[in-house]
């Protein structure tokens, strides 16, 4: 395993997901990224990352995104939570 910081990046695969994973792994971090498209397996395959496909609103994905992550590199240092699904429960729950 390598030295490097790992960050988890979801909706990773387009736009402003993409360009937060590319300018981290300019920066020297390993990235895990998550789209429910094949955006994200297909921008982590370029940088070298881990690419999981699923969705935010989905717990057994994020479960997976953060078993694989911690099975591939041991360690998450970073998340970024770039997603445009709001959060579920009432307002002042959350």
């Amino acid at each position: 395993m390598s030295d490097a910081k790992v960050a988890v990046i979801t909706a990773g695969g387009g736009g402003m997901g993409a360009a937060v994973a590319r300018e981290l792994h300019q920066c020297g971090y390993e990235v895990a990224l998550m789209s429910r498209s094949e955006a994200a397996e297909e921008l982590a395959l370029e940088l070298g990352g881990l690419g999981v496909r699923g969705s935010v609103t989905d717990a057994q994905a994020l479960e997976a995104l953060v078993s694989q992550t911690l099975d591939r590199y041991g360690r998450i240092d970073a998340v970024v939570n770039h997603t445009a699904h709001p959060p579920k429960g009432e307002l002042l729950d959350i």
